[in-house]
């Protein structure tokens, strides 16, 4: 992942949901902008999942971010924020 990539979906106007992509398989799926951060250094990402937990991220194991499809993102839940079902589509930087 690069920090562009992060920073172009966190940023999307309208903002759609996206998931980021750990390089073991995880995936944490992002819906609102205000529930994300990455620190200054690009080192670490803040995250908070629907259930309000927090994970601490660390970027350089973040493999993907993946913009989600509008209607595959209304059936995601989970503790971490849940997987895609349906796939989704890459972002690209």
């Amino acid at each position: 992942m690069t920090l562009d990539q992060f920073t172009q979906q966190v940023r999307r106007q309208p903002f759609r949901p996206f998931q980021l992509v750990m390089v073991d398989g995880s995936r944490f799926t992002v819906d609102h902008p205000e529930f994300v951060s990455i620190d200054r250094r690009g080192r670490a990402v803040t995250f908070h999942a629907t259930d309000n937990t927090r994970h601490e991220l660390d970027a350089q194991f973040i493999q993907d971010v993946v913009a989600l499809n509008a209607d595959a993102s209304a059936t995601v839940g989970g503790p971490n924020g849940g997987e895609n079902p349906s796939g989704g589509e890459r972002s690209t930087p």
